[in-house]
């Protein structure tokens, strides 16, 4: 349990060992964050995950008998933030749930149709006593399900997953822990949970507009106490599509040949004074370079030929961008191949397909790349270097 405000207390779970979460690796692991507002009426904001039920009961035990509980504000039915539903509920059994009708309906299909629950289409707002909480909808920011609680009384935003991090730390907020690595973890959050919903998100961006914020509550990370302004100006430029002058060359190789033209256009790129990122999918989770490309301006992806396809691994990392479709970028595709060719047409479909504005390439060489074809991948990332400092 720890105290975020004066009668605001964090009381979730925290996560040191997930690595995977849904594909997306978490290298510094999660939290599960709730929070118990004790007022006249007392509201329990979210659920956790279902493992840590127990634990979240003791921390809500800490302060008050839970049976205390008037209220228990559910942002979202997604299992990371809804699995301790059955243990709350038994533990709080004088507790009104509050949800939109969507999340209600979720739970239900989650957790068995005797989930009972007011939507807020019918109760927008709770008064608890000197406080308030009014329940905005988010839809997807980032299910059609989600929304934000706000306390006017304390400027006090509770946010969902909107700015949140998958990060396990011993400090509850923003300048309790190392700044360069909550910044990583939340653009590494954003760009694999919220990037392909930066419409949803935009919007959400709007709708705060005018609203005071001094301390923002994420489900996932830390508390934003010290700087919400700066996770706020964060989230304006991704969803912008504001991107840096910085170039992700990502590829996996059978034989080297498709690792020499990577390496040779990684060079060139860099020789223009552009910053590259060189990711071999052999080695680096998808998700750790879908990060690296969230501001980079341009990507170029190569694939060896497999049986005239694509490369397992490059075929996997095509899937998941195209699905989180990064904006405003340039791209271009190279490969190797043996006998036949074919994988670098595939991987030009699958990135147009992801919404990238392809720039014509020539590099697709037959078996080992020789000197004067590996002199042409360094001058093409020369020319794509170029192409990202004119935009």
């Amino acid at each position: 349990m720890t105290q975020i405000k004066e009668d605001i207390y964090w009381v979730g779970a925290v996560d040191w060992c997930i690595r995977n979460f849904h594909s997306y690796i978490t290298h510094r692991g999660s939290s599960y964050n709730s929070y118990l507002v004790v007022d006249e009426k007392v509201a329990l904001i979210d659920f956790v995950k279902a493992p840590f039920a127990e634990e979240q009961v003791t921390r809500i035990s800490e302060v008050i008998d839970p049976k205390k509980v008037d209220y228990i504000v559910a942002n979202h039915a997604e299992p990371d933030h809804s699995g301790s539903i059955r243990r709350l509920l038994e533990a709080c059994p004088n507790a009104e749930m509050i949800a939109t009708e969507r999340c209600v309906n979720t739970l239900r299909k989650y957790y068995g149709d005797d989930i009972k629950a007011t939507p807020i289409e019918k109760t927008p707002s709770l008064k608890l006593g000197k406080r308030s909480l009014t329940f905005v909808p988010v839809p997807m920011a980032h299910w059609p399900d989600s929304m934000v609680s706000y306390m006017p009384e304390e400027k006090l935003l509770f946010s969902n997953d909107a700015f949140g991090q998958h990060l396990a730390s011993s400090g509850r907020f923003d300048d309790e822990v190392d700044e360069a690595e909550l910044m990583q973890e939340a653009s590494t959050y954003y760009a694999n949970i919220l990037m392909p919903l930066w419409r949803s998100v935009s919007r959400a961006l709007k709708a705060l507009e005018g609203v005071k914020v001094e301390m923002i509550a994420p489900s996932h990370g830390i508390v934003w106490r010290k700087d919400p302004g700066k996770i706020l100006a964060a989230y304006q430029g991704w969803v912008a599509g504001v991107s840096r002058k910085r170039a992700v060359v990502v590829y996996d190789t059978m034989w080297g040949s498709t690792q020499i033209l990577a390496r040779a256009i990684a060079d060139g790129i860099a020789s223009k004074g552009v910053e590259v990122r060189v990711h071999c999918l052999g080695t680096s989770p998808s998700s750790d370079v879908i990060a690296d490309i969230l501001d980079a301006k341009a990507v170029i992806v190569g694939s060896p030929t497999l049986n005239n396809h694509i490369f397992p691994t490059v075929a996997g990392f095509l899937a998941y961008m195209h699905g989180l479709k990064p904006v405003n970028k340039i791209g271009a595709a190279f490969g190797s191949y043996g006998w036949a060719g074919g994988a670098k047409k595939v991987v030009e479909t699958e990135m147009q397909a992801s919404g990238i504005q392809m720039v014509e390439s020539d590099i697709d060489f037959v078996f080992k790349p020789n000197g004067d074809e590996t002199k042409r991948a360094y001058a093409f990332g020369q020319m794509m270097g170029e192409k990202v400092l004119a935009v």
